[in-house]
């Protein structure tokens, strides 16, 4: 499998996305897809930001520099994008 499905609350919209994750991309580079991704399916209402962290179900920070299997993420995951 080189997916995973994950849902992704934001934070600033109030609202969970549920994104396939490629699993050997950096966490740095797929961050830039899912806000990519969101920016889409809210209709603009999301604005993409520099500053923006990704935390885990126990509200713990994801390290970026991490691929995406070696980061604790799997199907069925819920990740908080702060």
């Amino acid at each position: 499998m080189d997916k995973v499905l994950v849902s992704i609350y934001v934070v600033t919209l109030d609202e969970t996305y549920d994104l396939l994750l490629p699993i050997n991309l950096k966490l740095s580079e797929v961050l830039d897809l899912i806000q990519n991704t969101i920016v889409e399916l809210s209709s603009g209402n999301y604005e993409k930001r520099e500053d923006v962290k990704l935390l885990n179900s126990e509200s713990k920070l994801l390290n970026c520099d991490n691929l995406v299997r070696l980061s604790g993420i799997t199907n069925g995951c819920k990740i908080m994008l702060i």
